[in-house]
């Protein structure tokens, strides 16, 4: 399953990470933004390399996520933020090297998840709120309409992230909480079948755990562990969903 985040959310891609951030975020004296064209296509190409960067960890790809992410660490500085936003420059920053230096997929996957929880403080913190389109419904079934679907409720909680929004944060887990693959629905290679059923059990059970995530840190720490089950279980197929995947 990879990670295709709509271009949608390139507003979401204000800035930064960084939990001791996150009480600023709350606070008044940030500023309001203003809409501008040049920063929404800058923020628009940062965004994509965030969502490149958790697209390589999804398919156990380090070595693809640390080069995302050293992209997101050298993007110049939007122009026309308000001057409370200067936090979450250096703080995405910091987030995105961390990334970059990752030396597994643990870390580049905490690191991300943080990228993306910092952009919903900023956005808390200058007074905006992206739109975003509901994702696609699969229209077909087995094996590979239970991945788009999948796909769908990790963008929901990405959104959820991102905007921030409870609200999409608890549609993408419960949507994560689908009717399980049948083993007859799996390949013949009893291995193969064992680990996928082993990790499709394990998403079921975050799912649960992000419907119960009621604080930022939280959610991080789950949807961290989500990306992360997802390489696992697409590990499997290496030349189908794994690191060689293009």
């Amino acid at each position: 399953m990879t990670h295709r985040i709509s271009v949608a959310l390139a507003l979401a891609a204000l800035v930064g990470t960084g939990g001791l951030l996150r009480a600023a975020a709350t606070a008044s004296g940030a500023g309001q933004i203003t809409p501008s064209k040049g920063r929404a296509e800058l923020m628009h190409e940062q965004f994509r390399s965030v969502t490149g960067a958790l697209d390589s960890i999804i398919r156990g790809n380090l070595q693809g996520a640390k080069n995302e992410a050293r992209l997101v660490a050298h993007f110049p500085d939007p122009a026309g933020l308000p001057p409370g936003a200067a936090p979450y420059l250096l703080a995405m920053r910091t987030s995105a090297g961390r990334a970059a230096g990752a030396a597994d997929l643990p870390a580049a996957a905490s690191a991300t998840a943080e990228m993306l929880a910092t952009c919903g403080d900023c956005h808390r913190a200058v007074g905006t709120m992206p739109a975003h389109p509901a994702p696609p419904e699969a229209t077909i079934g087995g094996v590979i309409g239970h991945m788009i679907a999948h796909q769908a409720a990790m963008d929901l909680l990405v959104q959820g992230l991102t905007t921030p929004s409870t609200s999409l944060w608890n549609q993408g887990a419960d949507a994560l909480v689908a009717a399980p693959l049948g083993k007859s629905q799996l390949p013949s290679d009893a291995r193969v079948s064992g680990e996928i059923m082993k990790s499709e059990r394990h998403v079921h059970e975050l799912a649960a755990r992000a419907r119960q995530a009621e604080d930022t840190p939280s959610r991080v720490a789950v949807y961290s562990e989500l990306v992360q089950s997802c390489a696992t279980c697409h590990g499997v197929n290496r030349k189908g969903y794994g690191p060689a995947y293009r």
